[in-house]
């Protein structure tokens, strides 16, 4: 082995120790000069083997000092790397970490000492995270010691003139140590700027494991919900998307978003916003969720439950109803009553409990713990039962069917823990001949000119039930529809914080998805179309009304050998249901309903 190979040879070892690199050669002394600057701008000594940090800890945890630099130094770095069978760490010991910092702190007088164990405890702050549920009450108590002792001395690592770049990152970061380290970061990531949070990480060595990456989303959250109204409204199924992709911050981005909505002025129905709040956390006035919903406002809670009531009770009249020549007096009738409307249970038949599309199978999924069989030789048979006040009113999916109304505060003739049943007065049945109401769907009853202010009256002067009036403002927001996909970008050179939010545009009102566009009546306007498009025969010329009178696009390719689309999502359950009954089905949101004939 010649000369320069040897030294080649003996320099390797320690290059790939501090440089955490292999050995490269040079090939002009300017670009040897540059690597030199590099290296020492950034900072030596910042990669640290893991087996010398373990020695180190050993040491230290059966004598609790550190005896000189280079042990203080690895002591540092392997303040949260969990040691030995037990897996013991310094930073989850009461006596140990207090023992470490007062050994760091003997190099304060000595800069460029003090700041290679400053450099190693900083790590551990970024690796420990308190909030796991692992992590001990002193583990806990001791990491929110050492973002103070980090804080307090961030100025301490500098000296002079020329210091390594992180230490001067480090001053124009201090908040990194604060409460709320992210949060300065979250309104340029939400706006598709990641530079500064990209350099920082990089500067610093934060892993992508690290709870900062966690809180970086988080922040973005938080510079949502900040925003003006309008601004928040636009960015709000980012911020969905956002929870949806990262379930560590979901529940606290969650509750976030559901109490600044409730804010709102009316708040408008956000029909993902509900949807995304329910299949998360569940229904919100259960008992068996209320854990869950116990995060938000009391207020927040409130709109969602009357969001959920809402969607029930045309869900009901609109798709498990026989409505009387498409009507929908029955759902407007029991729509004003949603404020007041304390609970709600479904009892239904074979079709409904079996039927397998996309739109039945989210319903039931919503219905979770509020669906009872209904056996009866007439699979499409339903029933709606809602409780309000001193009440508990029986609606069924035929119209013919009258009203039954049985007080509360007596021993209902039916349980919800087994199937129930319609024959009258028979066992388990939801007809009953000791009801407190029998009211019929027919108008010019007892000189009331309609049933509708028949029911009203019976049931404000007999029970002192009165509809009350919503605070929540029935014009729907559905989701902006999504852009293309960007083209693909060649390969960054940059990491990327995966934290980041790519911004989505928004489109402006005026160019809303047909969907959405849907969404700009109120949901009454909407239900009377539906009602009677419902019960219509289904022809190419009834489905081009249709998508007029919904802002639909239809697109029929079926002369070239193709299919008959309808494009439109799957949010609203009116549209779908009369998609459905037509014979459309639903193949994903991009491409909408397509035809597949009787």
């Amino acid at each position: 082995m010649d000369a320069l190979s040897k030294l080649k040879s003996l320099l390797a070892p320690a290059s790939q120790a501090h440089l955490a690199r292999p050995w490269a050669v040079e090939r002009t002394i300017d670009s040897h000069i540059a690597h030199l600057e590099r290296h020492l701008k950034d900072g030596a000594g910042a990669y640290v083997p893991k087996d010398l940090q373990e020695e180190a800890v050993r040491r230290f945890w059966s004598s609790k000092r550190v005896d000189n630099l280079k042990d203080a130094r690895l002591v540092s770095f392997g303040v949260a790397l969990p040691v030995g069978p037990q897996r013991l760490r310094v930073i989850e010991d009461k006596d140990r970490f207090p023992a470490l910092l007062e050994g760091v702190d003997q190099y304060l007088p000595a800069p460029k000492q003090y700041r290679r164990c400053y450099q190693g405890l900083m790590s551990g702050y970024f690796a420990y995270d308190p909030e796991v549920n692992e992590a001990p009450k002193v583990g806990r108590e001791n990491w929110a010691t050492l973002r103070e002792y980090l804080g307090k001395r961030a100025s301490r690592v500098r000296e002079g003139e020329r210091n390594p770049q992180w230490t001067d990152s480090l001053q124009q970061h201090k908040t990194l140590f604060g409460e709320n380290p992210c949060t300065r970061y979250g309104a340029a990531l939400l706006a598709g700027a990641p530079q500064e949070v990209d350099e920082l990480r990089e500067i610093l060595n934060i892993s992508d494991s690290s709870w900062f990456m966690r809180k970086l989303y988080l922040a973005q959250v938080q510079a949502a919900v900040g925003k003006p109204q309008s601004e928040f409204l636009e960015l709000l199924y980012r911020v969905l998307d956002l929870l949806q992709e990262n379930e560590l911050i979901r529940d606290e981005g969650l509750a976030l978003v559901l109490d600044r909505f409730a804010k709102l002025r009316p708040p408008p129905l956000a029909v993902p916003l509900r949807d995304a709040a329910v299949n998360w956390w569940g229904n919100p006035w259960l008992q068996s969720n209320a854990m869950r919903w116990g995060r938000v406002s009391p207020e927040a809670r409130a709109m969602v439950s009357e969001w959920l009531k809402l969607e029930f009770i045309e869900a009901f009249f609109t798709l498990l109803a026989e409505e009387h020549t498409g009507d929908n007096r029955r759902l407007e009738f029991w729509a004003r009553y949603v404020s007041v409307i304390e609970d709600i249970h479904f009892a239904l038949g074979a079709d409904a409990r079996d039927n397998s599309s996309p739109d039945f199978k989210a319903l039931r999924k919503k219905m979770a713990g509020l669906v009872v069989p209904l056996q009866d030789n007439v699979r499409s048979n339903n029933a709606f039962i809602m409780r309000i006040g001193p009440l508990v009113i029986v609606e069924f999916s035929g119209y013919s069917n009258a009203c039954y109304g049985y007080t509360s505060n007596k021993s209902l003739p039916f349980r919800f823990d087994m199937p129930l049943v319609l024959p009258k007065d028979v066992k388990n049945s939801l007809k009953h001949s000791n009801r407190e109401l029998w009211l019929s769907h027919q108008d010019g009853i007892r000189g009331y000119e309609t049933w509708e202010e028949r029911f009203e009256a019976e049931l404000a002067d007999g029970f002192g039930v009165k509809p009350k009036k919503s605070t929540i403002k029935r014009v729907v927001m559905n989701r902006p529809p999504s852009p293309p996909p960007p083209p693909t970008a060649p390969q960054a050179t940059q990491r990327v914080p995966t934290a980041v939010v790519a911004p989505r545009p928004v489109s402006p009102p005026q160019e809303t998805s047909p969907a959405a566009a849907t969404a700009q009546r109120s949901n009454t306007e909407v239900s009377w179309d539906i009602a009677s498009f419902k019960t219509a025969n289904y022809s190419r010329k009834v489905l081009g009304i249709f998508a007029e009178r919904f802002g639909l696009k239809v697109e029929d390719m079926s002369e070239d050998g193709g299919n008959l689309w309808v494009r439109t999502d799957d949010s609203h359950l009116g549209i779908n249901g009369v998609l459905l009954k037509w014979g459309f089905e639903f193949k994903n949101a991009r491409k909408g309903w397509w035809w597949r004939g009787r």
